[in-house]
C-alpha cells in the first residue's frame, strides 16, 4: 500500500540511519556522505511516499517538483528489502501513476549509476513506460566508495507514458 511518507517520519529516519554504509545502497544518495533523513515539511518542492506491507515499510519514492515547468524529477526508489516484491513494484507502479494522472505532471526525468545492481530494472521500467534514455553524463557523481561513476539519464512525457 502507498502511502505518505510524513506519518512515518521515525521509522524512516531509523532504516536510512540502518542503510547508511551498507554497500547495497551505495549509489543511492549520489554522494560520498548522506545526511540524517528529515522528511519535507512541505509538499510544494517534493513528494515522499512509503510502500507499506504487513504494517511494515519495504519501500520509498521522493521525487522534486519544478514548478515553473510543471514535472517532476530527481525520482528516487529505495527498495529496504533488497528483495523482489509484488506489493512493492505495484507501489511503484501506483507512483508513476500518480505522477502523470493525479498530479498532472507533464514530464518525469531521473537517473541512475552505471554499476548499480538495479540499473537494466530502470531500462526497462523506463522503455515500458514510453520513456528514453537520455544520455550518459560521465563522471558525474563520487559515491561512498570513493570512486566516481556515470549516471544514465531518463525521461518519461505524459503524452508517451504507458499504463
Amino acid at each position: 500500500m502507498l502511502d505518505i511518507a510524513q506519518k512515518y517520519e521515525d521509522q524512516l529516519k531509523l532504516l536510512f540511519a540502518n542503510i547508511t554504509f551498507d554497500e547495497r545502497f551505495m549509489f543511492l544518495s549520489g554522494a560520498s556522505y548522506r545526511d540524517v533523513y528529515r522528511v519535507s515539511d512541505s509538499t510544494w518542492g517534493q513528494h515522499e511516499f512509503v510502500s507499506i506491507y504487513k504494517n511494515e515499510i519495504i519501500g520509498y519514492f521522493k521525487y522534486t517538483i519544478n514548478r515553473d515547468s510543471y514535472y517532476a524529477n530527481n525520482l528516487q526508489i529505495v527498495n529496504f528489502t533488497c528483495k523482489p516484491n509484488i506489493i512493492f513494484s505495484k507501489d511503484l507502479k501506483q507512483c508513476l501513476t500518480n505522477i502523470f494522472e493525479k498530479y498532472k505532471f507533464r514530464k518525469l526525468s531521473y537517473c541512475c549509476f552505471i554499476g548499480n545492481p538495479i540499473e537494466k530494472s530502470y531500462d526497462k521500467m523506463t522503455i515500458k513506460h514510453g520513456g528514453r534514455i537520455v544520455g550518459i553524463e560521465k563522471e558525474a557523481s563520487r559515491l561512498l566508495d570513493g570512486n566516481f561513476y556515470d549516471c544514465k539519464l531518463y525521461e518519461i512525457l505524459k503524452k508517451d507514458y504507458k499504463k
